[in-house]
């Protein structure tokens, strides 16, 4: 905890109750976003007035809760002058989001089209700052069975092992995959180094009877086929 977060008692006890019990009578929808964060910080920070705090956070991220609890903890400590706890208690809901949206869609959703694919990943992938690799497991129905995260790297690439893949893909019993990974940077086209990955890992999962359906660059919200666009030339493309 940072010195400013040091109190030897707690004097806003009575406004913490106050706006407990708001929310418990009025529900989140009447708090704004500082209150609602004021609030959350409640868990971090015992004893100290958050008020000012979660004025300060949402100052230095845009207003915006994706994009603060999406930061690197590391930014927030040096931008906020809040606890490295404070800081992964905010990232750690970014997580916490990531995996119920995760398991909100896996086992329900259906990808039969390119656009299904690139939203799916788009979705996955949306708030990210640093590239990830991903395998959409598919049985064969084209139903998601998981989206398995295979790596994570740095802002510019990340390093897959083809053993990994299909190691993750037998043991989720797909039928067919479909690659997905993000440049945080902005450019959708693949490198040379994709290119040649998808290839090699194509050529890998064919000897073991799985089929690469397509493989997805995100960025934000737009995204890149290999299939659309001729990387990818088979007869069981979506």
């Amino acid at each position: 905890m940072s010195t400013s977060e040091k109190k030897k008692s707690n004097p806003h006890a009575g406004h913490r109750e106050r706006v407990r019990k708001r929310f418990l009578e009025q529900g989140g929808e009447s708090f704004e976003k500082h209150e609602l964060l004021e609030l959350l910080l409640y868990n971090a920070i015992p004893i100290q007035d958050t008020n000012p705090i979660a004025h300060r956070l949402m100052d230095n991220f845009d207003n915006s809760f994706n994009i603060l609890i999406n930061s690197d903890y590391r930014d927030i400590v040096s931008k906020c002058n809040v606890s490295i706890n404070t800081a992964i208690f905010l990232t750690s809901i970014g997580e916490v989001v990531k995996r119920c949206q995760k398991e909100r869609i896996e086992g329900r959703a259906f990808i039969n089209s390119t656009e299904m694919s690139g939203k799916y990943a788009s979705d996955l992938m949306m708030y990210e700052t640093t590239e990830k690799f991903y395998m959409l497991c598919l049985d064969a129905g084209n139903h998601l069975i998981q989206a398995i995260c295979i790596s994570h790297g740095s802002q510019s690439r990340v390093q897959v092992e083809i053993g990994d893949v299909v190691k993750e893909a037998l043991l989720s019993k797909a039928v067919s995959v479909i690659f997905a990974h993000n440049h945080p940077g902005g450019n959708l086209y693949p490198s040379k180094a994709d290119i040649n990955l998808t290839l090699a890992l194509i050529s890998a999962l064919k000897t073991v009877g799985i089929n690469v359906i397509d493989h997805i660059i995100t960025s934000g919200e737009d995204y890149f086929s290999f299939a659309d666009n001729g990387f990818i030339k088979n007869d069981d493309c979506y």
